[in-house]
């Protein structure tokens, strides 16, 4: 009796360690956006064949994949082709409002959360006399939702699957209400990414919140009893 109580304190300790840790791998991974420490986001993820990280835009399958969003469509600051033109770009997104559910098993989490932001582009204008790059700077709202299936890989808890839910867009000096949100084609990331096989909800003066997406987390006890339905 006395060792079936000590392992069952012994996993719930586990659990509440791994919630933990996932809440900081989120919160380091969000940290990292503004800075465009890409090449530090790729760290945050588990080294798999079935990663997948689902954008706006289209979905990335692979670790691979994860690796040709960060470094290929994004790009990193280390990299001097990179940096060279992120003057004026800065990237805001916060987590809160969070669900975190860690497996009864110990093995794998999820969690969701609300993420207000702001993004700041710059579209890039380069002078063929000097190479300085001129650009005009655009900032907009940039409103969504994270959904994220952790697992943990040789002792450390790591990204798994991600989805970015959208929720508006708009330039900071309009209302959302006014702006015709982005379409998955809108942006230009389709050379090696399958586009959504589904429509995301996003803002429309004649739409309704959806209550499931994503639907928060409920206790679970293996992943095999819910898979990737986030």
């Amino acid at each position: 009796m006395e060792q079936a109580i000590r392992e069952e304190l012994e996993l719930r300790l586990k659990r509440l360690q791994a919630q933990e840790a996932c809440r900081n791998l989120m919160g380091r991974y969000l940290f990292g956006h503004p800075a465009f420490d890409n090449l530090d986001y790729i760290e945050s993820w588990a080294k798999r064949d079935d990663d997948i990280l689902e954008m706006p835009w289209g979905t990335y399958e692979s670790f691979e994949g994860v690796k040709n969003c960060y470094l290929h469509d994004h790009g990193d600051r280390s990299l001097p082709e990179t940096y060279n033109t992120l003057g004026g770009a800065l990237f805001l997104h916060e987590a809160d409002t969070e669900v975190i559910e860690v497996a009864a098993d110990g093995m794998t989490a999820r969690g969701c959360w609300l993420s207000g932001g702001q993004e700041t582009f710059v579209m890039q204008d380069f002078s063929r006399k000097t190479g300085d790059a001129m650009g005009t700077w655009e900032a907009e709202w940039a409103w969504s939702k994270y959904a994220v299936d952790f697992i943990c890989e040789d002792g450390e808890w790591k990204i798994w699957r991600m989805r970015l839910y959208p929720l508006f867009k708009a330039p900071f000096g309009k209302s959302w209400v006014e702006e015709k949100q982005p379409e998955p084609e809108d942006w230009s990331f389709d050379e090696i990414v399958k586009r959504p096989e589904l429509p995301w909800w996003t803002y429309g003066p004649d739409k309704i919140y959806p209550a499931n997406e994503p639907e928060p987390p409920k206790p679970y006890n293996t992943y095999a009893d819910v898979g990737y339905c986030l």
